[in-house]
């Protein structure tokens, strides 16, 4: 916690600023006394001019981090400052006249989702896995039994949802396996299955309901991906690349080859990173023994939910502190190495 809370203060332009502004430009009256109170505390006026140097890059810093995301977001929504272009979503209770869409519904964050989302929308879910008796009891909440890695039972269960309750205006890729499996130990049938439910399934239920958003100019696509979208982990090779997806390459075909249709469309990804969800439970005893304490599902069904009201696209690092890491991919190798050497040592692999 003290680290994280130095961390987070270290690159804070509000916090650096205004003790800067403290030390260097408040009246003479106050300043003297936080310049004395650090000259007390063992600080040196050497050492305090150090800091002052200090505050400035870091204000720098924070700044220049704060107006990235903020580039990033408006990118993200097509340079669109306010709202969403396109037609409204209607998230009224009452009529419930959107119409969402969630793989991997029955458990995991998909379970959340369904009950988060079902207070605004109809929810269609699509699981191999049979419908929980709690769901089954939320109104306007439907279940269609599938498996992912069947593509034509995909299509033809689109032209069912179509059939039956309409179009849908949200789609959220969650479903998604993972064994911890080195690849000299995997299997063909096992890595087929991976790519399929984890990647392949999201471009077959695209191309299925994206057609009927971009005509009412209106629509939201949520990737689940995972913080394995950044760094290829030891051991979890195969989830790591279908966890890369394909979610900026969506973005720019709708901004290239759809045009103002196109920029009606909402695409999100979601990084999670260690959370109660089923594919980390047979390792939730292991990564305690490192320290490693499993966040609530609920905490990015929130995030999710959240997001999708607000008609903005964007990426979601849930927590959120977890941002920072993204960079991780972007180290030179040998530094990449020595945090795999660091890691090894502190988890004793």
């Amino acid at each position: 916690m003290p680290i994280a809370l130095v961390r987070y203060a270290a690159t804070e332009p509000l916090f650096t600023g205004a003790l800067l502004a403290a030390l260097t430009r408040a009246p003479v009256q106050y300043r003297s006394r936080l310049l004395k109170l650090l000259g007390d505390a063992g600080l040196s006026s050497e050492r305090t001019a150090l800091l002052i140097k200090s505050l400035k890059y870091l204000l720098a810093i924070g700044v220049a981090r704060k107006l990235n995301q903020a580039l990033d977001k408006l990118a993200l929504n097509h340079w669109n400052f306010f709202g969403k272009p396109g037609a409204p979503f209607n998230w009224s209770a009452v009529n419930k006249s959107e119409l969402v869409v969630i793989t991997g519904g029955c458990s995991g964050f998909g379970y959340e989702m369904v009950k988060g989302f079902s207070r605004h929308a109809r929810v269609v879910i699509l699981d191999i896995s049979p419908l929980p008796e709690e769901l089954k009891r939320i109104h306007d909440v439907h279940y269609y039994q599938i498996d992912l890695t069947d593509f034509i039972a995909i299509e033809s269960t689109a032209d069912a949802i179509r059939r039956e309750h309409g179009d849908p205006t949200v789609l959220i890729n969650n479903a998604g396996i993972a064994t911890a499996t080195r690849i000299i130990n995997t299997d063909a049938k096992l890595n087929d299955r991976i790519f399929k439910v984890n990647l392949a399934s999201h471009f077959i239920l695209i191309k299925e309901f994206l057609p009927a958003m971009l005509k009412a100019r209106k629509g939201h696509i949520v990737t689940i991906a995972s913080m394995a979208s950044f760094m290829a982990a030891p051991g979890m090779v195969d989830y790591c690349c279908t966890k890369v997806g394909a979610f900026a390459g969506l973005r720019n075909e709708l901004r290239v080859y759809h045009g103002a249709e196109g920029k009606c469309i909402q695409t999100s990804s979601v990084h999670p990173s260690w959370h109660a969800t089923g594919i980390v439970k047979p390792f939730e005893d292991k990564l305690e023994k490192f320290g490693i304490k499993c966040d609530p599902a609920s905490n990015v069904s929130d995030a999710v939910v959240e997001q999708v009201l607000a008609g903005r696209s964007g990426r979601i690092f849930v927590p959120r502190a977890e941002e920072r890491s993204t960079g991780v991919r972007n180290f030179p190798v040998w530094v990449q190495d020595a945090l795999i050497w660091m890691s090894q040592k502190r988890f004793q692999f």
